[in-house]
């Protein structure tokens, strides 16, 4: 099978890749935030790289080229930027993705898989959040995944285009940027760096964590289940809640470090509580997360033992 995926060199990116070798795959990636370098088995699986961003798809838009299928991650993901600079935000996630859309159509793509997140349902009434739940995302990254969906779900109708939705929760891996990403990344590096850690606000907010290897396989399973599916948006979560007084208690203690928790001011647009079903996963895609949030981070932690250490450095004027 042919596959394009847009975002293919970035963290979940580059892992799906990993999946996804018995097939002839195109990465499509801007390298704003990653490097070729950082594709997996790049040189000796002849992985095609195409480097373009979506805001405009200059190299690609005026082609020919052809796939069976297109994943797109591509996509501006950090709710801080969406805060401060929303008109970006808004061409990233949503006339980026109208691009590729576009792009789909006029070459005959019938098979589109996109990333879009929790944070459209912002602070739910109820819990556990299933598919049918009210949709009212508090952050503009929240608003811009939304409009993302219906714009897909638009195209699919219109076109006639095989189109399944996954609704990221809180995705943790080998990988994964601290700078971009969420609490669990946070905590290795200020684990790795000695440091007590941060949490923003009471730490009672609760998180729905997920392993990207568990959402590898699911993005794999959407894979076999794309055929017939018009407009298709699945929660894909571990079904599990934690708070994050409680991730921060498991990673000191698996860490073996005497490291504290500090607390600071909650920021604006987190969200307090999240955690989804996964029943619908389970019927529409054969999708079961299997690994426990515990294994998840003791390997991660255990990756890390094995590179340098990063070094806290404070200036000290004299």
């Amino acid at each position: 099978m042919k596959i394009l995926v847009t975002g293919g060199a970035g963290f979940i990116g580059t892992h799906l890749i990993e999946t996804l070798l018995e097939h002839e795959i195109t990465i499509l990636d801007n390298f704003s935030n990653s490097s070729i370098d950082e594709i997996p088995n790049f040189e000796q699986k002849n992985i095609k790289v195409i480097q373009d961003d979506i805001i405009n798809l200059n190299q690609i838009k005026n082609s020919s080229l052809f796939f069976d299928l297109v994943i797109h991650l591509a996509a501006q993901i950090n709710v801080d930027v969406s805060i401060t600079n929303p008109e970006f935000n808004h061409k990233v996630n949503v006339i980026g993705t109208k691009n590729v859309l576009d792009f789909c159509v006029k070459n005959n793509i019938q098979n589109f898989i996109a990333a879009s997140s929790a944070a459209i349902f912002g602070e739910p009434e109820k819990l556990p959040l299933t598919e049918n739940s009210l949709a009212n995302p508090i952050s503009p990254y929240g608003e811009s995944k939304l409009l993302m969906e219906e714009l897909i779900k638009d195209y699919s109708n219109k076109f006639n285009l095989n189109t399944i939705v996954l609704r990221f929760f809180n995705i943790y891996g080998k990988g994964q940027s601290d700078e971009y990403a969420g609490v669990i990344s946070k905590f290795i590096k200020q684990i790795r760096q000695n440091e007590d850690l941060v949490i923003f606000g009471d730490g009672n907010q609760t998180r729905d964590f997920l392993s990207v290897g568990d959402l590898t396989a699911a993005i794999n399973c959407a894979i076999k289940k794309i055929n017939h599916k018009r407009g298709l948006c699945i929660n894909i979560g571990s079904g599990k809640s934690t708070t994050i007084n409680e991730l921060a208690t498991l990673m000191i203690s698996l860490s073996k470090k005497d490291l504290k928790i500090k607390y600071e001011i909650r920021k604006k647009g987190d969200i307090q509580n999240s955690l989804t079903s996964v029943s619908c996963a389970q019927k529409s895609l054969n999708f079961n997360p299997k690994i426990s949030l515990k294994n998840g981070i003791d390997k991660l932690l255990e990756f890390w033992k094995n590179i340098k250490p990063l070094f806290s450095v404070k200036l000290i004027w004299v």
